[in-house]
């Protein structure tokens, strides 16, 4: 790093090659921030709906009955983000890199410039070296963690919405006291489903999206969705409108 003049510090992605001695991988640009942004807007319609189930009991089996179909578009949606992320995770923190990468390139060029005799000086142009290494290591860590813990709660809003979508069907037969349980019971279970670790992430996901797959309402609006994102033409199709 202190004796190639070739290295691109410019590129983030070239100096985590180097720093952490791994191959390219995830090469493909994510586009989840603008996934994000209109997921976003359908959640907080969503939760507008939803919260008027609290104050108009003459209207709610009508509501439920309109928001079926948003609410269990939104559900595989979520899955999906939380799919992409983990294959094609974006790098929110990569600021921090360049502030970092910066202070390496002009560590590189004051090494090189350096005269034979200059010992102390290259020693302490290495410390600061390793210092700026740990810290690039330390924003990869963290990065890591808040993508993880991302992915965690979109799954556990999934899962939510995956066993609302079995409540909403029964909505019509079943009274309040039944329905507060289960949504009590659903909600206690989703809490649980948080965490930082990469390799249970995509456990969970595979896992639910068979569950998914074996709703037989929800796997349609996953393959709708599925094939939207690859640009496919669905004229006849209306389930994610």
């Amino acid at each position: 790093m202190l004796t190639d003049s070739n290295i691109e510090f410019g590129i983030p992605k070239e100096v985590n090659r180097i720093i952490t001695g791994e191959s390219q991988q995830n090469a493909q640009s994510s586009d989840v921030e603008q996934t994000l942004d209109a997921l976003k807007a359908e959640y907080d319609t969503a939760v507008d709906v939803f919260n008027k189930l609290e104050t108009i009991d003459y209207e709610s089996k009508r509501i439920v009955a309109q928001t079926a179909q948003p609410a269990r578009c939104l559900t595989v949606k979520m899955l999906l983000l939380a799919k992409r992320i983990q294959e094609r995770p974006p790098r929110p923190m990569d600021w921090e890199r360049i502030i970092i990468s910066s202070r390496l390139k002009d560590l590189s060029e004051r090494y090189r410039k350096l005269s034979i005799s200059s010992e102390p000086e290259a020693e302490e142009i290495k410390r600061q070296v390793v210092e700026q290494i740990d810290n690039w290591r330390k924003v990869n860590f963290s990065e890591q963690q808040s993508l993880n813990e991302s992915i965690s709660k979109l799954l556990a809003a999934a899962d939510t919405g995956r066993k609302l979508s079995e409540l909403i069907d029964d909505y019509p037969n079943l009274n309040f006291e039944v329905i507060a349980t289960r949504v009590t019971q659903i909600i206690g279970v989703a809490t649980n489903l948080t965490g930082n670790k990469y390799s249970s992430s995509i456990i969970k996901i595979n896992s639910l999206e068979k569950e998914i797959n074996k709703d037989k309402i929800l796997k349609e609006f996953m393959k709708e969705i599925f094939l939207r994102n690859r640009q496919v033409q669905l004229p006849n199709s209306r389930l994610c409108q």
